[in-house]
This record gives C-alpha cells, sequence and structure tokens, in this order.
C-alpha cells in the first residue's frame, strides 16, 4: 500500500509533535554535523519546510518520524556540502604566505615556519600542476573555480559561449588531472622537517 492512497494524517500536527518530542535530538545530531547551533537551527526549520510542503500522507505518525529524519539528515548534509563549496570557492590559490609571528618562543617560530614552508610548496605544486594541464582545461577550471570572479558552469558557458556539458568535462577532467598530479608530486617528496 503506497503513501498516497491511504487516509491523511493531519501531518502538521503530526510534525509539530514530532518536533516537540524529537527536536533536541535532531537538533544535537545537526550541530555535530554543521558545527554551529544557529546553522543547525535552520537546517532543522529547512527539513520542516522541505516536508511540508511536499504534502505527502503517512500511514502513521511513526513514519512521518521516520520521514523526517531522513530529511533532516538530507538537508545537514546538503548544508555541510554547500559551506564547503562556499570556503574552497573564497580562499584564493594566490592567497598570500603569512609571516611568522614574533611571538619570542622559539618552538613557536620554528613550527611556523616549517608550516610556512609546507604551504609554500603546497602552493608551488598547485601552480606547476596548474601550468601543466591543456589550455581548455585551464580555461574552464579558471571560469568556474579559480578565477576572481567565479561563476557556477551554466552562467560560465553562457558568458562565454561554452556548452555547458563540455564546460563541465573540461571542468572535472582539469580537476582529475591536478589531483592524480598533486598526489604524485606530495607522494614523490615527502615533507621533510626544516632545521634553521
Amino acid at each position: 500500500m503506497s503513501a498516497s492512497e491511504v487516509d491523511p494524517l493531519d501531518l502538521p500536527a503530526v510534525v509539530q509533535n514530532l518536533m516537540l518530542h524529537h527536536r533536541d535530538r535532531w537538533l544535537r545530531f545537526v550541530e555535530q554535523m554543521v558545527q554551529s547551533r544557529p546553522d543547525a537551527e535552520d537546517v532543522l526549520q529547512d527539513a520542516v519546510m522541505r516536508l511540508l510542503a511536499r504534502n505527502l500522507r503517512f500511514e502513521s505518525s511513526e513514519h512521518a518520524r521516520m520521514y523526517l529524519s531522513r530529511v533532516i539528515c538530507n538537508t545537514a548534509i546538503e548544508f555541510y556540502h554547500a559551506r564547503r563549496r562556499q570556503r574552497r570557492q573564497q580562499c584564493p590559490v594566490d592567497e598570500g604566505l603569512m609571516a611568522a609571528s614574533d611571538s619570542g618562543k622559539p618552538d613557536l617560530l620554528l613550527c611556523e615556519r616549517e608550516e610556512s614552508t609546507v604551504k609554500a610548496r603546497h602552493l608551488d605544486l598547485l601552480r606547476e600542476g596548474l601550468a601543466r594541464l591543456p589550455s581548455k582545461q585551464y580555461q574552464a577550471l579558471y571560469l568556474t573555480v579559480l578565477g576572481p570572479d567565479v561563476l557556477s558552469i551554466r552562467s560560465a558557458g553562457a558568458t562565454h559561449s561554452i556548452p555547458y556539458s563540455t564546460l563541465r568535462h573540461r571542468s572535472l577532467q582539469g580537476i582529475r588531472q591536478l589531483r592524480r598530479f598533486l598526489n604524485r608530486a606530495l607522494r614523490a617528496t615527502p615533507a621533510k622537517l626544516v632545521m634553521a
């Protein structure tokens, strides 16, 4: 028997009851994923709105609870990935390296210098990997990931008269090739302790 063939429950009342009983547990679960209480509350609210907007029919409040739990989990995962994408896009490749602070503690200075050296090496490898990409793949990455005016693949394709599927394929190929290059380069030259 499908969900649409059953006498409908009063979904808003069922959801309200479920939130009264399970909200704290769901909120703790989502907060662990998104690492922020306000964001977790937004995820819960968005999940409830999605459920109510679909106006589904459920056999029992238990089925509604299970479905809502899945919607909450999926919404939290989507939020987590969207935030990761946003952070990656906002962190430019040519970001300047910060100078080591003058804290007066030799061990901290050494750690900062080592971290700075590792970051510089990673940026050099990234630049080298980008330089090795075919020009069309580099262009696709520049338009969709690296450039100062990052656009969605669809918008970048429309702006530069490149079909969506072509630009998407070039971007993915470029990312895969860059990832392979970086993995090989990092395995070939393990990080060394710099003593100065």
